[in-house]
């Protein structure tokens, strides 16, 4: 994407103000969406999301050391 903007963008001689930066910017990223893929799978990441927060809570309730008993002094 970086690399479109900077094609698009380099035959300004004259930049004029930063709008006008986001102005060529946001024309790169319009031409570089183009060459976007979308991830496989997608639809399922709320899932694998879900299935990873409960795998790490499993892992952190195992892996969770039992608190010290303190000695009473006798």
């Amino acid at each position: 994407m970086i690399g479109i903007c900077r094609h698009a963008s380099r035959n300004v001689e004259h930049w004029q103000n930063g709008d006008m930066c986001l102005r060529w910017t946001a024309a790169g990223m319009l031409e570089a969406e183009r060459q976007f893929r979308c991830v496989i799978g997608y639809p399922k990441l709320p899932a694998l999301a879900v299935t990873i927060k409960h795998d790490i809570a499993r892992q952190t309730i195992i892996d969770t050391p039992a608190p010290e008993v303190a000695a009473s002094p006798v």
